[in-house]
């Protein structure tokens, strides 16, 4: 079986982050969850209490909120490198302190093999998603990282495929591999995660797993199970999905204690 561990990103909100991660854990007691901690240095204290449930707590030493939501991927490649690289495993589920995980993770991502990457969302960035997201369209002011990244990976790795792969960065699956080469990339700053990551991953041959989590691409977010947005997804909902057997496991965002 695949080692796969678990880090838990929080930030904010004490008590449904510990809320959320006693639910991670009761329904993932064997595996090893690590937690980072990207909020304020300051607050650190306020978090004290989800110290006995994590094998392992690292701070992030990245101050600038903005930064931090652009370059999440570099946060991430920051506890690799100082941490994560540490301990045993060979890939690893990255999971967020608003998000309510109701089944093992080795039973949502099963028959995951090792060196494969999981992206929520990953879908082919066609020419009518690249006319509508926010990242990519005309006359969006991040339109021009957009085109920068392109040459970039044009230039510095032969990348030039007509419709690039794109993701929507909620949860994700990292083998120790990516990271292992993503750290030798010179301008990791160009671009933004969520089409920078999925990109990458085709120009390393890092293969990709497919898994429907029922991500939300759309305007209406009510029928989904996971949105890259600031709208909650309803107690209602996952009440719902809950009593189905085969029905969601993984929601997010929830921003309630859940009780």
């Amino acid at each position: 079986m695949l080692d796969l561990a678990i880090l838990f990103w929080f930030y904010k909100e004490p008590e449904i982050s510990k809320n959320h991660l006693e639910i991670l854990k009761k329904n993932n007691p064997n595996s090893k969850i690590f937690g980072l901690y990207g909020g304020n240095q300051n607050d650190i204290g306020q978090f004290r209490s989800l110290n006995s449930l994590l094998d392992d707590l690292y701070i992030s030493p990245f101050t600038d909120p903005d930064w931090k939501w652009m370059h999440g991927d570099l946060v991430l490649l920051d506890w690799y490198e100082r941490r994560g690289i540490n301990f045993s495993w060979e890939s690893i589920v990255i999971t967020q302190w608003d998000m309510l995980i109701f089944d093992s993770l080795d039973n949502q991502f099963s028959g995951l093999k090792k060196d494969e990457i999981f992206l929520s969302g990953f879908r082919n960035l066609d020419k009518t998603l690249e006319n509508h997201w926010s990242w990519t369209r005309e006359n969006s002011p991040h339109r021009k990282d957009y085109l920068a990244f392109l040459q970039y990976v044009k230039t510095n790795y032969g990348y030039s495929k007509s419709t690039p792969p794109c993701c929507l960065f909620i949860l994700e699956v990292f083998p120790r591999k990516f990271f292992d080469i993503y750290k030798k990339v010179q301008d990791k700053e160009i671009g933004f995660l969520e089409y920078k990551i999925p990109i990458y991953a085709e120009i390393f041959g890092i293969p990709i797993y497919k898994r429907d989590l029922s991500v939300c691409w759309t305007e209406d977010h009510t029928k989904f199970a996971l949105n890259a947005r600031t709208i909650g997804i309803t107690e209602k909902f996952i009440r719902e999905q809950l009593a189905q057997a085969q029905g969601w496991r993984i929601f997010h965002p929830y921003f309630e204690v859940w009780s």
